[in-house]
């Protein structure tokens, strides 16, 4: 129980890397003329093979390199890591003409493996750029998606991103994840450790806090970020809005102030507390009024995790013996123990539809992060390299950010929920630790 109650373990005294880069304002987007062909993929189904040719820019080789190189390599790797589509070869793409207005046009095209071609040709006005998309099935020869977005120069990839998503949500129905944030602790300016927010991707961090003093276990939701830190010696729990802004301390009138989570429609704060030194599970409102006390055992219980919904609470309770996830009703009723594999079970984190839950689990040796169907109890491990804790869901509900201990660090990566594979490491340097992946 102490690894998360009390988890203020890893010394952090690695030389820090100042890295301040501002989160970018959206793109505009608007939908551009087309047909009535609609394709719709289903999760676990074959990949959807798609032709993604550089974007047509005019203009000199020093502006392609700045605009159409980045712009079509991030959205590339983008619909990639979706995990439903595949890049076809770009070096067997056809030169020449890229509308397939004629069959024999669409057959170049569908001759490199693409059923469907993602076509984009951008312009540059002074720092601004515009970007229109059209999306063609090949085998019709009808255009199925047209979008045009405008933004800032600085943020092409931004713009790609957003070209990804709303792909992503037309063949599978289900929003993007390209334009979210993971939040992180990391002491990479040397400052302490401080919250910090970054893409999907691992690219932009910003820091959010500058205590000066540890802060740690952030979770965020509804506009909200709630986290701990002990900047007044003693942990409290803080609040700030996404960007870093508002920050104010919330008083809770109990002692420990732990592993701050915050309830779907952020109006409530469930956390670890203790009095007179016993750690129970504990929620208050937002606005600092109607503390209450969830759990009542003579057990440590901490790491509580709002479910979807709102009307459960996920938490984790060593009154069997070893630590264990339990479910509890909002209002403290209905406690129950949930995980049964494995001598120490922890961390626990709601898939987005509320049907499963990942988190750090033993048996013997290290840790690792399992995923437990909640209606079936059936648990699958998903990791066996490292040390591994922190599981958080991307908001789509198809990857897992997570802490993982390799030697003498410790860094965060993401991986497929549904079987672990496509494991990617987001940061470097410094260590970084507790990811929490915003809905």
């Amino acid at each position: 129980m102490r690894k998360s109650v009390l988890a203020l373990g890893v010394v952090l005294c690695l030389p820090g890397v100042s890295l301040l880069a501002q989160s970018a304002p959206p793109p505009i987007a608007t939908p551009v003329p087309q047909g009535d062909i609609v394709l719709q993929l289903h999760e676990g189904g074959r990949k959807l093979v798609l032709a993604i040719p550089e974007m047509s820019t005019p203009g000199t080789a020093a502006l392609r390199s700045r605009v159409a190189q980045p712009f079509t390599a991030t959205l590339r790797a983008d619909l990639e890591y979706a995990g439903v589509f595949a890049i076809a070869d770009p070096a067997n793409y056809p030169a020449g003409s890229r509308e397939p207005s004629t069959t024999e046009a669409a057959d170049r095209w569908r001759g490199t493996g693409a059923e469907v071609l993602v076509d984009t040709r951008g312009e540059v006005a002074g720092d601004r750029a515009t970007v229109e998309a059209r999306v063609w099935d090949l085998p019709s020869r009808k255009m199925i998606l047209g979008r045009r977005y405008s933004g800032g120069v600085a943020y092409i990839e931004r713009i790609a991103h957003t070209l990804a998503n709303d792909i992503v949500k037309h063949f599978t129905g289900k929003d993007g994840l390209f334009l979210s944030t993971i939040l992180f602790v990391s002491n990479r300016d040397s400052a302490g450790r401080e919250i910090w927010a970054m893409d999907f991707d691992g690219r932009n961090p910003r820091r959010l806090t500058s205590h000066k003093a540890m802060s740690i276990s952030p979770s965020g939701t509804a506009g909200k970020i709630a986290y701990t830190s002990y900047v007044r010696l003693y942990p409290q729990i803080w609040l700030m809005g996404t960007d870093g802004g508002e920050k104010r301390e919330l008083v809770t009138g109990v002692d420990l102030n732990a592993s701050p989570s915050i309830s779907p429609d952020g109006s409530q704060i469930a956390f670890a507390g203790s009095t007179s030194g016993n750690t129970d599970v504990y929620a208050i409102g937002a606005d600092g009024k109607n503390l209450r006390r969830l759990t009542t055992t003579r057990a440590l219980e901490a790491s509580p995790a709002w479910s979807p919904t709102g009307r459960q609470i996920a938490y984790t309770s060593d009154q069997t013996g070893t630590p264990q996830i339990w479910l509890i009703d909002a209002e403290g009723t209905g406690a129950r123990r949930i995980s049964l594999a494995g001598n120490w079970n922890d961390e626990a984190s709601w898939s987005p539809d509320g049907a499963r839950l990942a988190f750090a689990c033993r048996n013997e040796g290290d840790f690792n992060i399992c995923v437990m169907n909640v209606a079936t109890g059936e648990t699958v491990q998903l990791t066996s390299e490292g040390s591994n804790g922190r599981p958080s869901w991307s908001p789509d509900g198809q990857k897992i950010v997570y802490q993982s201990r390799r030697g003498s660090t410790t860094q965060i990566y993401t991986m497929d929920a549904a079987d672990g594979a496509n494991k990617r490491v987001l940061t470097e340097g410094s260590i970084n630790v507790q990811p929490y992946w915003m809905p």
